[in-house]
């Protein structure tokens, strides 16, 4: 079974590129944001752990973790991001693991792994590949703004505290190809 690391800045479309295989060539996908997202559900993996580091000012009303609040603690200082990452990261990976292993006994013929932080999360460790999905900037940019509703300050800070597409560069063993108006057919071709 091969297994493959699918990565690219915020805005580069790997989900769309995830799904789009998956529905083509009927291949595994697991997306660990959604894992994480999860794992940090009232009573998940990593519930407890981070309401205790961060405490009960990020829960809504009804006991969950609110992730707008969770983020406007994180993404302005460093040194509390990395201990969140501590705190879900080793969870997320020992599910992925654990997936991969359940895929192999399913003689599965294929698994991605999409995930935006494959090297912070060191999924390079245990991938055959990694795929990296790369879209101009400028795109990037107008996605955000137009799915999202980011204003160009935001995109600006999001973009300065990902890796910079040079380290993506350095570990891909495949690059994909996803501008605007990119269709299956053109994805698919660049995997084959």
């Amino acid at each position: 079974m091969r297994v493959i690391g699918l990565t690219g800045g915020i805005g580069s479309g790997k989900s769309w590129v995830a799904e789009a295989i998956s529905k083509a060539l009927s291949w595994e996908v697991i997306y660990t944001d959604d894992v994480a997202r999860e794992q940090m559900k009232k009573g998940g993996e990593s519930y407890f752990a981070v309401v205790k580091e961060f405490g009960d000012g990020i829960l809504d009303k009804s006991g969950e973790i609110d992730r707008s609040r969770l983020s406007k603690i994180v993404f302005e200082d460093k040194t509390k991001l990395e201990k969140l990452n501590s705190l879900t990261h080793p969870l997320v990976r020992t599910y992925v693991l654990n997936q991969i292993a359940k895929f192999r006994e399913e003689k599965k013929e294929a698994v991605l792994i999409e995930t935006a932080l494959l090297i912070e999360a060191g999924y390079q460790e245990f991938c055959d590949e990694v795929w990296y999905v790369h879209a101009p900037e400028t795109q990037r940019r107008e996605r955000l703004k137009a799915s999202r509703g980011y204003s160009d300050e935001k995109v600006d800070s999001l973009f300065l505290k990902q890796r910079k597409e040079e380290e993506f560069l350095q570990i891909a063993t495949k690059v994909i190809e996803n501008p605007d108006g990119s269709t299956v057919e053109a994805i698919l071709s660049q995997i084959r």
